[in-house]
């Protein structure tokens, strides 16, 4: 795989390949495949033979021969996102303030903003002498993350929604826009900037400094 991570998106959702680092066994990578409720169960009461074979279908065998490294897991996917992440001397971070679709791993970047911002916040705090559990912390925190958050759950769902529409009209209006998007490499950039969590106002952690 060559550390490179691959998103195929299907009507049903995405199919993504995940790298991970190479071990005894040797190269590894993991699947996370997004079926519809009612495929769900007959496609965990497949074989290992029948369900690596569907998998190879999917992705085009690119990758070759695929075999089983671990067992399979599945869990419902849900969609919520909390109006506000803050209350008295509570603060949400990560999948309890907000669930998204797993579209390149933006919800995992969304939980380390949220951790390296409150983490920011609070050391702040503390520098001045207030309780950790100020209000006015608190709502710093609910200003920083709040926007963000509501744009990456509402684009995620946006795009999930988008590739999930079936024909051709839908299929050409998406080949459009991604062609757009790799034609200006500018708006291209910005779009891969967003996608790997390396855009607006960051927290210092995740700028490689200290708090």
């Amino acid at each position: 795989h060559e550390g490179i991570a691959f998103e195929i998106f299907y009507p049903a959702g995405p199919f993504a390949l995940l790298p991970l680092p190479d071990d005894e066994i040797g190269h590894r990578s993991a699947i996370v495949w997004t079926v519809t409720a009612r495929d769900a169960a007959g496609m965990l009461k497949l074989g290992d033979r029948g369900f690596l074979a569907e998998a190879e279908k999917r992705m085009g065998g690119f990758l070759g021969a695929l075999s089983a490294a671990s067992p399979r897991a599945s869990y419902p996917l849900g969609f919520h996102h909390a109006a506000r992440i803050t209350a008295e001397r509570l603060a949400l971070v990560g999948d309890a303030g907000h669930g998204i679709h797993p579209i390149a791993g933006q919800g995992l970047n969304l939980g380390f903003r949220d951790v390296a911002t409150l983490a920011e916040v609070l050391v702040d705090g503390k520098r001045f002498g207030l309780d950790l559990g100020d209000a006015a912390l608190l709502a710093r925190y609910q200003r920083w993350r709040g926007l963000d958050t509501f744009m990456v759950a509402a684009a995620t769902d946006g795009l999930a929604r988008l590739f999930g529409i079936p024909g051709k009209a839908a299929s050409a209006v998406r080949r459009f826009g991604i062609s757009a998007v790799n034609a200006v490499p500018p708006l291209k950039d910005r779009f891969m900037a967003e996608a790997r969590g390396e855009s607006g106002d960051l927290p210092k952690l995740l700028q490689g400094l200290t708090v």
